[in-house]
C-alpha cells in the first residue's frame, strides 16, 4: 500500500528536482554579479553630485583608511581601478 505523498512524488519528482536545481543554478550565478553591482552604484553615487560621503563609501568598499589621505581621494582611486579608468 503507497502513501499519497509517495505517489505524489512519484509523479512530480522530475519537475521538484529540476526546480531545485534551477534555483540553486540561479542563486549560484547571482553571487558574483551582486558584488559588482554593489561596487559600481557605490563609484557611482560617489562621482555623482557628493550623493555619499569619503567615511560611506569607504564603509560601503570595505577599504582601509590610510594616514595622510582623504577618504574620498581613497574611494576614487579605487574606483578608478575597479573600472578601468585612467
Amino acid at each position: 500500500m503507497e502513501s499519497k505523498f509517495y505517489q505524489w512524488w512519484k509523479n512530480h519528482r522530475r519537475l521538484v528536482s529540476i526546480g531545485l536545481f534551477l534555483s540553486v543554478f540561479a542563486f549560484y550565478l547571482r553571487t558574483p554579479f551582486e558584488k559588482e553591482v554593489k561596487v559600481r552604484d557605490t563609484c557611482a553615487k560617489l562621482n555623482s553630485s557628493y550623493q555619499i560621503t569619503g567615511n560611506e563609501a569607504i564603509k560601503r568598499l570595505k577599504l582601509k583608511k590610510i594616514k595622510n589621505f582623504n577618504n574620498r581621494e581613497l574611494a576614487n582611486y579605487y574606483c578608478e581601478r575597479y573600472l578601468g579608468i585612467n
